[in-house]
C-alpha cells in the first residue's frame, strides 16, 4: 500500500507504514538542565523513541558515614530495552534513572568515611553500581543502566574544603619529598656501587702486582742461583785434577768465599765513613803494667 500523505495518520516519517497505521505521540518530561537539581520541567511530545544509549549528567549531594557533605558529579549511561514496559510503567524514564542513580550513589557513599572515599572513590562508585545490578526497578520499566561514572567531587562546607585542600597539598609535598629522597638514594647507591667496583679493581691490581713482583723475584733468584751453581761447579771441576778429594775441594771453595767476603768488607770500610770498634779479645792485645808482674 502507498504511504499516507504528510500530516495524516501513517504519514512518511522516514519509514514506510501500512495504510492502517497511525502515529501516536506521547508526552515526556523534558529536563532543561540535568546537572541542576530541578526535577520538574516542561513537558514535550515524543513521536519516536530512541533505543540507543542515552547519556545523562548528574549532580548529587551526598554524606559520608562521618557526616561530611559532598557534591558529586558525573554521567549515567542508560538504554531503553522494552518500550511497552516503559510506556506502561513510567512517563519519565530519564527522571526515573536520575532518581534511582541518586539513591544508589547516596547509599554507596554513606557506607564510607571521607578518608576512605578520597582514597578509593572509584571503587566505591563501582561497588554501588554493581549492587543495583539485580534491582528489578529498571527491568520493570524496560530500562537498563549501563554504567555510572563519577567525574568530580567537592566538599560543600568551606571549612571542609579548605581542610581537604591542605591535606592534598601536604600529600603532594610528601610525595615530592619521597621522590626526591628516592632520587638521592639512587644516586648514593650508584656512587657506592662505583666505589665498590673501584676497590675491587684495586684489589685485583694489588694481587697482580704482587704476583708479578714474586715472579720477578723468583726469576731473578733462579738466575742468580744458576750463576752461583755454575761458578761452584766450575770451581770444583777445575780442581778435579789437583785435589781429587771432593771434601777438600769444598773446603777450599768455602775458604775462597770467606776471603772474598773479607775483601768486600774491607773495601766498604775503607771507602765509607763507618767506624770499627774492636774489643781487645778480637785484637789479641796484651798490656804490661810497669809496677806489677801481671799482664792484662
Amino acid at each position: 500500500p502507498a504511504p499516507a500523505a504528510a500530516g495524516q495518520p501513517g504519514a512518511d516519517d522516514g519509514a514506510i507504514h501500512p495504510s492502517h497505521a497511525r502515529l501516536i505521540e506521547a508526552e515526556d518530561a523534558m529536563y532543561v538542565d540535568q546537572v541542576s537539581n530541578a526535577h520538574s520541567g516542561p513537558r514535550r511530545r515524543v513521536a519516536a523513541i530512541d533505543m540507543r544509549t542515552h547519556k545523562s549528567f548528574y549532580s548529587y549531594e551526598v554524606r559520608t558515614s562521618d557526616n561530611v557533605k559532598l557534591l558529586v558529579e558525573g554521567t549515567i549511561f542508560w538504554q531503553i530495552e522494552d518500550v511497552r514496559k516503559m510506556i506502561v510503567m513510567t512517563a519519565d524514564p530519564e527522571g526515573d534513572v536520575w532518581s534511582r542513580a541518586r539513591s544508589v550513589m547516596i547509599g554507596g557513599v554513606s557506607n564510607a568515611t571521607l578518608g576512605q572515599f578520597m582514597v578509593s572513590s572509584g571503587t566505591i562508585v563501582e561497588a554501588a553500581f554493581a549492587a543495583q545490578a539485580s534491582d528489578p526497578f529498571f527491568v520493570d520499566r524496560g530500562l537498563r543502566m549501563i554504567t555510572m561514572e563519577m567525574t568530580k567531587y567537592t566538599p560543600v562546607d568551606e571549612h571542609t574544603k579548605d581542610t581537604l585542600q591542605h591535606i592534598i597539598r601536604q600529600t603532594v609535598k610528601r610525595i615530592n619529598d619521597l621522590q626526591m629522597q628516592r632520587s638521592e638514594n639512587d644516586v648514593s647507591m650508584e656512587r657506592l656501587t662505583a666505589d665498590i667496583a673501584l676497590e675491587v679493581n684495586r684489589t685485583e691490581l694489588i694481587n697482580i702486582m704482587a704476583n708479578n713482583s714474586r715472579l720477578i723475584a723468583e726469576t731473578a733468584g733462579a738466575t742468580d742461583g744458576g750463576k752461583v751453581a755454575h761458578s761452584i761447579g766450575a770451581f770444583i771441576d777445575g780442581l778435579n785434577t789437583a785435589l781429587p778429594n771432593i771434601s777438600e775441594r769444598m773446603d777450599l771453595f768455602k775458604q775462597h768465599k770467606r776471603l772474598e767476603s773479607s775483601i768486600i768488607d774491607t773495601q766498604q770500610l775503607t771507602n765509607g765513613s763507618a767506624k770499627v770498634y774492636m774489643s781487645p779479645k778480637d785484637m789479641q792485645l796484651r798490656l804490661s803494667m810497669p809496677h806489677g808482674g801481671d799482664e792484662m
